[in-house]
């Protein structure tokens, strides 16, 4: 649970715009968009608790500590960055997952899911990080070219802190050819 919440901290609008696959024995996503390269552009905030807890923070080297920090702070700030979708992607969802997958302790409950609208909640409960989340997600298409949507994250600590974050997410289609960007690459 440290990497992914790491990750939060350092590539939330990543995250965000990728925030719900269908779970595992649900039907895949419908949302009919054009493969190729998108640019994304994430805003919104943080509030309440650090997602990070402090005993997690007292472990990290100064240098570590630093960029975490540093990243947590530009929550707040628009992030743009491009992302090159595959029909794989498209299959999985929208999250990537690094952390190793581990859906054991998560339900979904898609409320809409067709060519051009995704609705869902996805509820995990703590494991062995003492934290639970809720995610409620809403991406709309405007044509197979233009996306808008919402995501709503509560993540709550085992010791009662609660971080809330919200993110709007407006990705544009650049084009069918993702050029050398294979996955999500910011722009700096």
């Amino acid at each position: 649970m440290k990497r992914i919440i790491i990750a939060v901290a350092t590539a939330l609008p990543v995250l965000a715009a990728q925030a719900a696959p269908p779970a595992a024995g649900t039907t895949k996503l419908a949302m009919d968009v054009e493969l190729g390269l998108w640019e994304v552009t994430s805003a919104g905030g943080m509030s309440g608790a650090s997602p990070i807890p402090a005993s997690v923070m007292a472990q990290l080297p100064p240098d570590q500590l630093a960029k975490v920090q540093a990243a947590m702070a530009k929550q707040n700030q628009a992030q743009k960055y491009k992302q090159c979708m595959t029909p794989e992607k498209l299959n999985k969802g929208f999250v990537r997952r690094e952390h190793g997958g581990d859906d054991s302790n998560c339900q979904m409950n898609v409320k809409t899911n067709t060519s051009t609208e995704f609705a869902a909640t996805q509820v995990c409960t703590a494991q062995k990080d003492n934290m639970d989340y809720t995610a409620n997600i809403h991406f709309n298409l405007s044509g197979r070219h233009t996306a808008h949507g919402t995501v709503d994250v509560t993540l709550k600590q085992a010791d009662g802190r609660t971080t809330v974050i919200h993110r709007t997410i407006d990705a544009q289609w650049l084009g069918s050819d993702c050029g050398t960007i294979t996955d999500i690459q910011a722009e700096k």
